[in-house]
């Protein structure tokens, strides 16, 4: 299990991992955001969200996996396809991936686009 961390390999797959949750929630949640001239229609978003896990799934899948997801990550640690440390390194990874594209998305969008940052609640 050390050996699996001190690798270069472990640590460009977390980074995947982190960059892929990242990108898909910038992605995901801006195409959701309300912009004044027009709203988006649940078609649209559903779209940039299937485009966006498909590309990042691909794209990055041969790194890291392509979970992109902690539910998934969890899945695959149940069925011993994972270890532990790396699901815990995936797990944390993704999670402040989804932090870091929330904000990012925060700070990049107008004000008067960003209302609640597309959440539905």
């Amino acid at each position: 299990m050390k050996k699996e961390v001190c690798s270069v390999a472990f640590f460009k797959a977390v980074f995947a991992e982190f960059l892929a949750t990242l990108i898909f929630v910038f992605f995901g949640l801006g195409s959701a955001l309300k912009w004044p001239s027009a709203l988006p229609s649940i078609l649209q978003i559903s779209i940039a969200f299937g485009l966006a896990i498909g590309t990042l799934a691909q794209a990055l899948g041969p790194v890291s996996g392509g979970h992109i997801n902690p539910a998934i990550t969890l899945a695959l640690l149940v069925g011993n396809q994972i270890s532990l440390l790396r699901a815990i390194f995936y797990v944390a990874a993704q999670l402040v991936g989804a932090i870091a594209g929330a904000a990012l998305l925060y700070w990049l969008a107008p004000l008067n686009a960003r209302g609640n940052l597309a959440v539905n609640a």
